[in-house]
């Protein structure tokens, strides 16, 4: 099994270049979301202190279900892409296949797409959600692509955040269960289905 130390510079370098586009994409483009938001509906800070909590809960149900039925199922093109991320698990390339995409236009296309349900939740609502539920979508979105990496390649994370190190690496070991990364809500709501089995790192 590779160890960091087997992985060159110069691949461990790529991979985090891309991590570091995705992040600054995410707060550029998805900031000029809350920014628009704003601009269309009235701003009720209630409302958008009550849209965090509930954008992190969107990202995290998005997480699961866009992981689960989008990227593991086999045939379809995103599943050949995800696939990579784990045919290189323990390999000397793995740095190149952790993140989320390594075109940042792609994380821009991630943020249109999850616009259009917290717009459609604004409009109809009208309680001043939707900017605090990008804001929520944001941070969800740079901490996923960080915890992620520090899981891959033994980072550190707080102790609370230990588990999720365990619980993914469980999906590598299985890949058909344990779909959520940063918290396993949807997971627990939906899974996994058999015992948790020692992974190979």
């Amino acid at each position: 099994m590779v160890t960091a130390t087997d992985i060159s510079p110069a691949t461990f370098a790529i991979g985090l270049a891309a991590k570091r586009r995705n992040a600054f994409t995410a707060i550029l483009f998805g900031g000029s979301l809350v920014v628009l938001l704003l601009e269309v509906f009235s701003f009720k800070l209630v409302g958008f202190l009550a849209g965090i909590p509930l954008g992190l809960l969107y990202a995290n149900a998005f997480e699961y279900f866009f992981h689960r039925f989008l990227l593991h199922p086999p045939g379809r093109t995103l599943a050949y892409y995800h696939g990579l991320h784990h045919s290189t698990w323990g390999t000397p390339d793995e740095p190149l296949y952790v993140n989320f995409a390594k075109n940042p236009l792609v994380v821009v296309l991630l943020f249109a797409l999850n616009a259009l349900p917290i717009f459609a939740i604004e409009y109809l609502l009208r309680a001043g959600l939707a900017p605090g539920m990008m804001v929520g979508f944001v941070l969800y979105f740079v901490a996923y692509e960080e915890i992620h990496w520090r899981v891959h390649f033994g980072g550190w994370l707080p102790s609370w955040l230990e588990s999720a190190r365990h619980h993914h690496l469980q999906h590598h070991a299985a890949a058909e269960e344990r779909f959520n990364i940063v918290l396993p809500l949807f997971d627990w709501l939906f899974g996994p289905s058999r015992p948790a089995t020692k992974p190979n790192r």
